[in-house]
């Protein structure tokens, strides 16, 4: 008993000491909702969906959102990554373990949203065993592919983090573990490219191809939809690499990237914002033709709670990253650039939003009305437990492992 109570005191210690009133009041809310997400995580899966509002309308719990948002934004991950180790970017390279971190906690946490949805937990194999191939069989199942892209990728992401774990001060000691993480170093540019590939599929497939096959459903069907959704992944997922850690550095007092560095990868997903406004426009043009097709107006499917207001505000927050992060003038000033980046962020999670909140509520027929859906508390404690767990983890990762190793060489060299 003596034992557990000092290595809990230690674990205490470790954690809290040095740190600021504030950063322990945001170490305890964070640690309580994790525990929260654990507790209700528990019911769920023994107990059952019942605990959730889904319905026949609302096929998926509140997680979705996270779990599309996730895949969405960590798709920056990929591109930094090819933009680095194939295009040789080498402005880039103080990001890169962050970025690949970030992208790692994406695509875990999404099978564990994915995990929830299934209802039976014991049956998650069936995504890759059953995917409803064969004679006579349609339509086939674009949640194999996923299962299947998103399984692979996230072993790339693997591979990719352990350089990082290895590099950790006790463990980088060992000329053996150096030598295995420097290699890994050198051929990581086998990865990156082999993740982009994945990651191409599975950001069309989860994020577009899934809703826009539906071609009974007016409101989802776009043939593009596919190609939409891997724009949409580089554009936004480039943004939000660039906030976790200037986030992270403003909270710690620290500057963790240099500002170059951001000004880069910004510069990169302001690009790239412009491609994907044009083809959401187009996107939109398009709708109109869709929509008659099926017996209705397009502006006809846009009510309920959550009607032609998402769209308005997504497009409104296209003006951050196209103005800000494409002109050097405001992208060189960082309030410019973060609000800027920020814009970009909220698009694609507002798009998301969109897809899954008015897509289920809109009805399949005209003369059925739309539907609302409120989340439970369980729902909405998994979904906000996710991503504080997901803010710990990288806290962690910040505190006990080189995930900005560059600081630690300008460290040393300054010391001598």
């Amino acid at each position: 008993m003596q034992t557990i109570k000092k290595w809990i005191t230690a674990c205490y210690n470790e954690i809290f000491e040095g740190t600021s009133k504030n950063m322990r009041i945001a170490l305890y809310v964070l640690i309580v909702l994790s525990l929260l997400f654990g507790i209700f995580a528990i019911q769920i899966l023994f107990w059952g969906l019942g605990y959730t509002d889904m319905d026949n309308n609302f096929a998926w719990g509140a997680w979705i959102i996270g779990d599309l948002g996730l895949v969405a934004l960590g798709g920056g991950a990929f591109t930094t990554g090819y933009l680095l180790y194939i295009f040789r970017v080498d402005k880039l390279k103080p990001i890169i373990n962050s970025t690949v971190l970030i992208g790692f906690m994406c695509y875990l946490f999404t099978f564990v949203f994915l995990l929830f949805d299934l209802g039976q937990p014991l049956r998650c194999w069936f995504g890759f065993a059953y995917p409803n191939w064969g004679t006579g069989v349609y339509p086939h199942s674009m949640l194999t592919e996923v299962f299947f892209c998103l399984s692979l990728y996230f072993c790339i992401l693997i591979v990719e983090l352990v350089p990082t774990v290895l590099e950790h001060k006790f463990l980088i000691k060992n000329k053996y573990i150096a030598a295995i993480a420097h290699y890994m170093h050198m051929l990581m540019w086998t990865m990156a490219a082999g993740g982009t590939f994945l990651s191409f599929f599975h950001q069309g497939s989860l994020g577009g191809g899934m809703w826009g096959a539906l071609y009974a459903k007016a409101v989802w069907f776009s043939p593009h939809f596919f190609f939409m959704a891997v724009v949409a992944a580089m554009a936004g997922g480039t943004s939000f690499m660039v906030l976790i850690p200037y986030i992270a550095g403003k909270i710690m007092n620290k500057e963790f990237v240099p500002m170059d560095t951001y000004r880069t990868l910004t510069r990169v997903s302001g690009f790239i914002f412009i491609f994907y406004f044009l083809f959401r426009i187009y996107d939109i043009y398009t709708a109109f033709g869709y929509a008659r097709l099926n017996g209705r107006e397009f502006l006809d499917m846009w009510g309920g709670y959550y009607g032609i207001w998402m769209l308005v505000l997504e497009l409104l927050l296209f003006a951050g990253p196209i103005i800000f992060l494409n002109i050097k003038m405001y992208r060189d000033q960082e309030k410019f650039m973060v609000i800027g980046a920020s814009c970009g962020v909220g698009a694609i999670a507002v798009s998301k939003l969109s897809v899954l909140l008015h897509g289920f509520s809109a009805p399949n027929f005209p003369w059925k009305g739309f539907t609302s859906y409120f989340p439970t508390i369980q729902e909405w404690f998994i979904t906000v437990g996710v991503f504080a767990v997901m803010i710990l983890i990288y806290m962690a990762f910040v505190k006990w492992f080189p995930l900005f190793p560059h600081l630690d060489h300008d460290e040393h060299d300054a010391h001598h």
